[in-house]
């Protein structure tokens, strides 16, 4: 009771803190004298449901802590022998924990608000709006519901969630989730207030700083892909990964948008658009991936658990209120014109904005398809090409546009001389040698890595030239973005795989690289087992790199770690075919209607289909197979089942003899993945089967995003700390604002 009551106050005193500001907004707008105290009030307000919803958070914590598992959200993502740290995650692994943690971080960004003294109440009024709908939705599906029947121990949490870099990916989106609701609230202040130019400078630093967030928990996302999934990959554009990315692209408009409104006033209506969209965005999100809707198209998605609806009815009230607001103020908005000339810094912002905007509106309506679709009566999604080509080009003219950018100067009459630049067209003859070594001859990629390049040397040599400190933070990431491209371009264009079997102690040579099978060995604490290689290279001392299979608490594997030797270079990834219990299956590949002969028998796939049981939280595969021997045709229908956060396979046998289990479901390709096991054959364990993958430059990508990171975080830091006007006094915060 104490973590829905807490909620329920917190709710009913964040209503009464935003009637409170209102009602400040409206005495400052009338004039009125009362308005002091209804201020006061708001503050209380609001410091109180912060307490009240600290309250709750800590309450949940405490039930992890202390495995109370009588609580249905305890028993669903914690167990007795999780380790300390893990019991965190499982605090936000699950549907309702994860609102809870987006609401701990939106309450504290609120308290920072609140304490400033120059801040508009209408942003707080908007604000607690906001913190309300959270509430909201906790009050409707909280993680405080008991189960019929209490349980001694819990199911625990997925092996594959138990990562490092788990623990701290969800966090830090919703980071970036929460600090975006601070552009959102001033932008509609300052449409309500018809004051269009104040709540840029108090807004900057919040856009850049949400920006560092969700760039930093996207990427991080996309590392523990690279390193734990064993697929070889980082992106694969499924929904709920494009449920962040797109946040992010509009994010990445605001904050161009913020730059070029300061020098031309008419792109204010720009910072608008991309304010309220960034956080309706999120939202929209939020309600795909948590309603249901992509429960058939995507595998990282929740079922639906009654809060589609409401989450919908959000999106579209927040729509609603900052379309409205918008037209209504669009004639009183600045006019101008939006850059004096096209090689100015203005128009190279204006084109960022443009190109982000686009790239944002191409993969929003990708993840959009399986919802309109559905609406019209035939569920489908787009496939990885969509994106792809859509992308490359947008990419493209993104690194073309960072390569002459910094060639502008900001002083708005200064003429540029392109001429004296001459060397860096030089760089970009020279830099033709590497997609042709690499034997990439499509024109749009061969265009895309020049300039990535050109791009690179351009921020990181013209910009390290300028004395205006604040000028490092762009330069930097814009200096990974293009190294980025360069690794996710190179990377996946001239990416080599094979699939090959390797007797024990039997070197062979693969991709350019003797590889070696060095046998298996048991973890020390029994959680799985390591599958050891060697990798010799080119006459190099050959290196040792394990591949990990985690076990889930039934003892079987759950979860597979590749084996990667790291190079400066390249990366040549090492990925054991999956096995199931006793690690002598083989994963065998299907699309529907496909066959394939395996051990004298033809296995053929005929259908599946997916079935989602809101009443106890299951999601079902059904499938159906033909295993055919000797002219005899026998149908089995094996299922992959979610529930509490564990996806499990059960065996079925055909002919008394092989035994088939689902591993897992493309939902975009409808192709599948089974294990294979035939229990009369003699396997032999002193040989595996892996899939080995050569990533070139893959390290770009992992560079480039901790510059992006790093680039944004110090731009937040430094616009945090610009002069601002309180009282009528200008007041100096920090040195570095001389640098703005």
């Amino acid at each position: 009771m104490v973590g829905y009551v807490s909620i329920v106050f917190a709710l009913l005193v964040t209503c009464i803190a935003s009637f409170s500001y209102f009602n400040v907004h409206l005495s400052n707008a009338t004039r009125r004298s009362e308005k002091g105290k209804a201020a006061n009030i708001g503050l209380q307000c609001y410091r109180l449901s912060a307490i009240l919803a600290g309250i709750a958070a800590g309450y949940l914590l405490y039930l992890i802590l202390d495995n109370h598992f009588e609580y249905a959200y305890v028993f669903s993502y914690s167990s007795r022998e999780l380790p300390f740290m893990y019991k965190l995650s499982a605090f936000w692994a699950g549907q309702q924990g994860s609102f809870m943690l987006w609401l701990v971080f939106h309450v504290i960004f609120g308290l920072v608000l609140s304490r400033k003294n120059n801040i508009p109440p209408g942003v707080m009024a908007f604000y607690s709006v906001l913190q309300a709908i959270l509430l909201v939705v906790l009050l409707a599906k909280g993680p405080f519901m008991l189960l019929a029947q209490p349980q001694l121990d819990g199911v625990g949490l997925n092996p594959l969630l138990q990562d490092f870099w788990m623990i701290i990916h969800p966090p830090i989106i919703f980071l970036g989730y929460a600090g975006l609701a601070v552009p959102f609230a001033y932008a509609l202040e300052g449409l309500v207030s018809n004051n269009h130019k104040l709540w840029m400078t108090a807004v900057l630093p919040w856009a850049l700083f949400s920006w560092c967030a969700l760039g930093a928990g996207v990427f991080i996302g996309g590392f523990w892909a690279y390193k734990v999934l064993g697929w070889g990959g980082y992106w694969a554009w499924d929904p709920v990964e494009n449920s962040s990315f797109v946040p992010w692209l509009v994010n990445g408009a605001l904050v161009h948008s913020l730059f070029w409104a300061r020098l031309k006033s008419a792109a204010i209506r720009s910072a608008y658009f991309a304010s309220i969209f960034s956080f309706v965005t999120v939202l929209y999100g939020t309600f795909l991936t948590r309603s249901g809707v992509l429960s058939d198209f995507s595998t990282h998605s929740f079922a639906d658990e009654g809060v589609g609806g409401l989450l919908a009815g959000f999106v579209l009230f927040t729509i609603f209120l900052g379309l409205t607001l918008l037209i209504i103020r669009w004639p009183d908005l600045p006019e101008g014109e939006l850059y004096t000339r096209i090689n100015s810094r203005e128009f190279t912002l204006g084109c960022g904005v443009l190109i982000f905007s686009l790239m944002a509106v191409m993969v929003f309506v990708g993840m959009s398809t399986p919802l309109v679709t559905m609406l019209l009566g035939n569920p489908s999604n787009v496939s990885e090409s969509f994106y792809n080509n859509t992308s490359l080009p947008l990419a493209a003219a993104l690194v073309i546009l960072l390569t002459i950018s910094p060639m502008f100067n900001k002083k708005p009459n200064e003429a540029i001389s392109i001429k004296k630049y001459w060397w860096l067209g030089m760089i970009g003859l020279l830099s033709l040698a590497l997609p042709l070594k690499l034997k990439l001859y499509q024109p749009m990629l061969v265009i895309t890595i020049i300039f990535s390049i050109t791009a690179l040397i351009a921020n990181g040599v013209i910009i390290r030239k300028e004395k205006n400190a604040a000028s490092w933070p762009a330069a930097i990431a814009h200096a990974g973005l293009a190294a980025m491209v360069i690794g996710i371009v190179i990377s996946s264009a001239a990416n080599e795989s094979i699939v090959t079997t390797l007797a024990l102690e039997q070197p062979k040579e693969i991709l350019g690289n003797e590889i070696t099978y060095m046998g298996k060995e048991k973890a020390n604490d029994d959680s799985g087992f390591y599958q050891n290689f060697t990798i010799g290279y080119q006459k190099i001392e050959p290196s040792s790199i394990q591949a990990f299979t985690k076990y889930n608490k039934e003892g079987q594997p759950s979860a597979r770690e590749p084996a990667i030797d790291r190079r400066l270079l390249e990366d040549l990834y090492v990925a054991p075919v999956m096995k199931h219990e006793d690690h002598t299956a083989t994963e065998i590949r299907l699309a529907t209607g496909e066959e394939i002969q395996q051990n004298n028998v033809i296995i053929k796939f005929i259908s599946w289909k997916m079935i989602t049981d809101t009443t106890i939280q299951e999601m079902k595969v059904q499938t159906v197979f033909e295993v055919i021997k000797e002219g005899r045709t026998e149908t089995i229908q094996p299922e992959l089942v979610y529930k509490n956060g564990v996806v499990a396979g059960a065996p079925v046998v055909a002919f008394g003899q092989y035994e088939i289990v689902i591993n897992g479901v493309n939902p975009r390709d409808g192709n599948i993945s089974i294990g294979f096991l035939d229990n009369a054959s003699n396997n032999k364990s002193d040989s595996v089967e892996v899939e080995i993958s050569k990533k070139p430059l893959i390290n770009l990508v992992w560079l480039g995003a901790i510059l992006i990171t790093l680039g944004c975080g110090w731009g937040a830091i430094n616009h945090s700390f610009i002069k601002r006007t309180i009282n009528g006094k200008e007041k100096k915060q920090c040195p570095i604002s001389r640098a703005i």
